[in-house]
């Protein structure tokens, strides 16, 4: 799998030096806005998935409210001459545990999957993950290895009848950083799981991002640097299905990591950068640039989601209007 790049300088850094507690996890990965933060009143986009029987399938997005908690909600397109807007609904239910604070989410039938982290103490959060079914919100037993004393579950993706899960943090339980990244894999609805490491020594990292392709998992994780290191892998034919990882490219000074989106041909990767969201195209047989080998600016606008669930489906949030991009 070839790559093009975004050549620049290292970009300045906006994580806190240390994370503690469930909600400052959160923050760290999911990092800082590149653009205008929302309006005053409005609630902040946090995730998106769609394909939840529970919901028909709809395109669902988790929402941090104004006045504190978390909704998920509809979001309805509106269609113009030029572009696709969506239009947030009503708080939906949420059952979610007290203790938990959501970071990403996707759907696999039945079965809404809401990662993040769960709060010990004041100092102290590990990695969670919460199965919403039929009304119902529980843990799971999620396979946090043991160098990961504290952290969070970032990312998460159907994969084929299965999920993949993102698992990161670091090795101390009252300093939480993003220093590490692991996968964890159930192929029978979070019954069992392989687990196994992604991406380790990554100082003060940003957070990994994950993607179903037609050839099996994107994963993408940068470190503290700014570097992003880009994986592919494919599930083995077994009792107990595991992943085989392979290498799809190493990326000086993109920046932070916002979403994988997969396309017919390559998968874009959508980076803030210093301020700028650039993106970078993974694709077999060759490599694709901007005009005149420059790096691609997307013109994107604030944050950039991808919708695990719906291939080739991206939001762009400036804080105040979503734009439904990509295929519907």
């Amino acid at each position: 799998m070839a790559f093009t790049g975004s050549a620049g300088a290292t970009p300045r850094l906006t994580r806190r030096t240390v994370l503690t507690g469930a909600a400052a996890l959160v923050a760290g990965a999911a990092g800082v806005p590149a653009r205008p933060a929302r309006a005053a009143g409005n609630p902040q986009v946090c995730a998106a998935a769609a394909g939840w029987t529970g919901r028909d399938g709809e395109l669902l997005v988790l929402t941090a409210e104004p006045d504190a908690g978390h909704a998920l909600r509809v979001l309805e397109p509106v269609e113009s001459a030029e572009t696709v807007t969506g239009v947030l609904g009503p708080p939906l239910p949420l059952p979610l545990p007290a203790d938990f604070t959501p970071h990403s989410m996707a759907a696999a039938g039945a079965i809404l999957w809401v990662t993040g982290a769960r709060e010990l103490a004041p100092d102290r959060a590990r990695p969670a993950l919460v199965r919403v079914r039929d009304g119902v919100g529980a843990y799971v037993d999620l396979p946090v290895p043991e160098a990961i004393r504290s952290g969070i579950a970032t990312a998460a993706t159907p994969l084929g009848n299965g999920l993949a899960v993102a698992i990161e943090g670091g090795p101390d339980e009252h300093l939480a950083v993003l220093s590490r990244s692991h996968l964890a894999v159930s192929a029978d609805g979070g019954r069992t799981w392989t687990e196994q490491p992604l991406a380790s020594g990554l100082g003060e990292g940003y957070g990994t991002v994950l993607a179903e392709t037609d050839r099996g998992l994107f994963a993408a994780v940068a470190d503290g640097a700014g570097t992003q290191f880009a994986y592919t892998g494919r599930l083995t034919e077994s009792a107990s299905p595991a992943l085989v990882l392979a290498p799809a490219g190493t990326v000086a000074g993109a920046g932070r990591p916002m979403a994988a989106v997969a396309g017919d041909a390559h998968v874009s990767l959508y980076s803030d950068r210093d301020g700028t969201i650039t993106e970078t195209r993974f694709a077999d047989g060759g490599t694709e640039t901007g005009p005149g080998g420059a790096a691609r600016d997307c013109a994107c606008l604030g944050q950039v989601l991808a919708v695990p669930g719906r291939p080739g489906l991206r939001l762009e949030t400036d804080g105040t209007t979503i734009h439904i991009r990509g295929h519907r």
